[in-house]
């Protein structure tokens, strides 16, 4: 790559940052937007990214840049933040599908509730939401500057573990993770959300 890489913190206006949400979440998504349209599932992540106050606003994201190009991005925060963003992430989603979130949410209690109540992470780490690169931003080292980045905000913000998830159907991404430091701590069998936690001791 010809362009210096950079992290910074992520753009409400980024053409990219819903797109890598939607990618780091994949068929999470349409649980949590009730929908398995995908423009519907675009706009709604898109408003989510604008927004604040959300687990998928850019407020808690960085990414990875060359030039004016986004390569990736990653959300992190203590997972006491993220836990206090379930609620007001629920209510913004129902503001911006109204009924037909209602609807779907009547059809499907038992896998909204699944995720509302997983345990990601635990009170004393700082932890890892989402990770994604763009296609063509791969094999480049760039997830594991991503990574790096986040080990530092958790360093700063003086915690000593940092955690993630990652499906269980993601053996490539499990690796990298165990290559940098990460160990499985625990497993997340809720329904069809299939998870291994790893944590890392920074």
């Amino acid at each position: 790559m010809s362009k210096p890489v950079r992290i910074e913190e992520a753009s409400p206006h980024s053409r990219v940052g819903a797109k890598l949400n939607i990618m780091a979440i994949e068929s999470m998504a349409k649980t949590i937007v009730g929908s398995d349209d995908p423009a519907t599932i675009e706009e709604t992540m898109r408003r989510l990214w604008e927004g604040t106050n959300n687990r998928f606003s850019h407020e808690f994201a960085y990414e990875a840049k060359a030039g004016n190009k986004t390569l990736g991005m990653v959300t992190c925060y203590p997972t006491s933040v993220m836990n206090q963003l379930v609620l007001p992430t629920a209510k913004q989603i129902l503001q911006i599908r109204r009924f037909e979130m209602i609807k779907y949410a009547v059809k499907n209690v038992r896998p909204l509730y699944a995720m509302m109540t997983m345990e990601e992470g635990k009170k004393d780490e700082f932890h890892i939401g989402a990770i994604a690169l763009l296609p063509e931003s791969r094999g480049l080292g760039i997830g594991e500057m991503l990574l790096d980045y986040a080990e530092a905000c958790a360093k700063e913000r003086s915690f000593t573990k940092l955690s993630l998830t990652v499906r269980e159907n993601n053996p490539r991404a499990k690796q990298l993770y165990e290559r940098l430091g990460y160990q499985v701590v625990g497993k997340i069998d809720r329904g069809s959300f299939k998870l291994s936690r790893m944590v890392k001791t920074v």
